[in-house]
C-alpha cells in the first residue's frame, strides 16, 4: 500500500507561515512574522504549555482538517520541524515532503 504524500510550503498568504498540501485541499497555518515563535522556534516548554492551553478549546483543535490542528502538531508537539514530520508521519501514515527554502 502505497501512503498518500503531503508537502509542507511555505505560505503565500501574508500573514501564514506555512501551508500543508494534502490530496485534495490545503491548509495555511502559523502565524507570521510572529513575535516570540514557535516552539519550533524556542524549545520552550513554558511557552509550549501556555499554548496549549490558550488554544485547546478552539472550533476544530483536534481536526486534522483544519489550520489549528497542523499548528499544533507541526509546530507544537516536537522541539524541531524533522522531529514534528517524523512524528506527524508515523502518526498519520503518510509521507510529508518538505518544500521549505
Amino acid at each position: 500500500m502505497v501512503k498518500p504524500i503531503y508537502i509542507l510550503s511555505k505560505s503565500k498568504i501574508k500573514g501564514k507561515r506555512f501551508r500543508i498540501t494534502m490530496e485534495d485541499h490545503h491548509h495555511d497555518f502559523g502565524s507570521f512574522p510572529f513575535k516570540s515563535g514557535t516552539f519550533i522556534d524556542h524549545q520552550d516548554e513554558k511557552k509550549k504549555s501556555a499554548w496549549i492551553a490558550r488554544h485547546k478549546n478552539d472550533k476544530n483543535y483536534n481536526s486534522k482538517h483544519s489550520a489549528i490542528y497542523h499548528s499544533r502538531k507541526l509546530l507544537w508537539t516536537e522541539p524541531t520541524l524533522n522531529k514534528s514530520v517524523k512524528k506527524y508521519e508515523k502518526d498519520h501514515n503518510v509521507k510529508l515532503i518538505l518544500e521549505i527554502d
